[in-house]
């Protein structure tokens, strides 16, 4: 199976349901996705950040099936458009990563956001920069320099000097 038909099986599994997850799973999910995004839109120096077609910007002619994007789209057609916006672009990301090899070596920007569905359905943003990740647990989305400044100390923090 290519890698856009796995990634449209998981997310076409996914319970939209809010389930009973410990909240701190999917906001450190939620980070994570964020933290990728940003690494992304910095070297496609997008605007379009965090929820973004990173594939329409690396190569446009390389999209998903369009039939499975229906059905992906379909499944989670009730959630906040930033949750199907991100699905579709997993979606043409997977797809890109089976047509050729990405000019970058950045993580897949899409897969803690994918694991945060699956761990207790979608999210919503509100009107002041926030994600609501279930009833009782909210993030800031926080600025793109900031999720920026946060990947370079940790990258610091983990990489050994050289000599």
């Amino acid at each position: 199976m290519d890698t856009a038909h796995a990634l449209a099986d998981r997310l076409l599994n996914v319970d939209w349901s809010p389930l009973n997850t410990d909240p701190r799973l999917r906001i450190s999910l939620m980070r994570e996705f964020l933290r990728r995004s940003a690494l992304w839109a910095h070297q496609l120096e997008s605007g379009a950040w965090p929820f973004f077609d990173v594939a329409a910007l690396i190569d446009p002619s390389v999209r998903a099936d369009p039939g499975l994007v229906e059905q992906v789209s379909k499944s989670c057609a009730l959630q906040h458009p930033a949750v199907q916006q991100t699905c579709v672009g997993a979606l043409h990301f997977a797809a890109l990563q089976e047509t050729s090899e990405s000019p970058f070596q950045l993580p897949n920007p899409f897969e803690p956001i994918v694991s945060l569905f699956e761990n207790g359905g979608g999210f919503a943003l509100d009107g002041t920069g926030m994600i609501d990740i279930d009833i009782d647990a909210s993030m800031s989305k926080g600025r793109l320099e900031g999720r920026l400044e946060d990947w370079l100390e940790d990258w610091l923090e983990h990489t050994p000097p050289t000599a």
